[in-house]
């Protein structure tokens, strides 16, 4: 699941030095315009409201003649396919509101606003690779991706019957979703459930729900089946994770 490190805007400059981060970092331009240039000689040209997504331990600068503003983020353990930096624009205005709303969630003392955070950055990084993935990805496998982020919470979910709606078999489907992202649409499936019930688990907003109704609220009808499978992924069963963090918080 990712995680948000840091979050600040930054103030209006010319030049930020040659540096790396051991995380993702994004940079949103709200004004002005700049480049970014790489150790490898390539470079990224951007405008105001493009966003700039720069994998790990990768060397750059960012450069102006006239100078630029943007908010700057690091996330940590965000699980995507992208290997080198690349932009996209914020066409409708929405990854900047979600940013606005993120912050302001954080500074917020108010009960629930840690697992409001979460949510706001999971859209804010799903509406990056949204985009990202519109002129890498196949129209179907965006469709089968789309339909699994929207329904993975049903326990009745019946991926089948989404890919019936497509003039393709389902193992054609299946080959070219492994093609384009590396796993299975079940694999898909089974992976973005498991996150949302780690989530669930570490937040104090959820702190009373119990293994089950976090099972089922991630789209699991079995709870034992559901604590396999959280400890095949994250070595640990759920029930022990928790009460880990129990002890870590006292």
């Amino acid at each position: 699941m990712a995680s948000l490190l840091y979050i600040a805007k930054q103030p209006k400059t010319k030049l930020i030095p040659f540096h790396k981060h051991s995380d993702w970092e994004i940079i949103y331009c709200t004004h002005g315009n700049g480049q970014l240039d790489f150790s490898n000689h390539e470079s990224i040209t951007y405008l105001q409201s493009e966003v700039l997504i720069i994998p790990p331990k990768v060397l750059h600068t960012n450069v102006s003649d006239s100078g630029f503003k943007n908010i700057h983020l690091v996330v940590s353990d965000w699980d995507t396919l992208q290997k080198n930096p690349f932009k996209i624009s914020d066409r409708d205005g929405f990854i900047r509101i979600l940013i606005k709303r993120l912050q302001m969630s954080i500074v917020s003392e108010k009960k629930g606003c840690q697992l409001i955070s979460q949510n706001y950055l999971d859209l804010i990084l799903n509406l990056i690779i949204s985009q990202s993935a519109e002129t890498h990805y196949s129209r179907y496998v965006l469709y089968l991706r789309e339909k699994l982020l929207e329904n993975f919470t049903d326990e009745n979910f019946d991926l089948l019957c989404y890919m019936k709606e497509i003039p393709h078999s389902p193992e054609y489907l299946r080959k070219l979703f492994i093609k384009e992202l590396g796993i299975t649409p079940v694999q898909y499936l089974r992976k973005i459930r498991l996150e949302n019930a780690n989530r669930l688990l570490i937040s104090t907003d959820t702190s009373l729900l119990n293994i089950n109704e976090i099972a089922h609220m991630s789209g699991f009808s079995d709870s034992l089946h559901f604590s396999r499978l959280y400890k095949m992924k994250y070595g640990v069963s759920p029930k022990f994770y928790r009460q880990n963090l129990s002890n870590e918080n006292k």
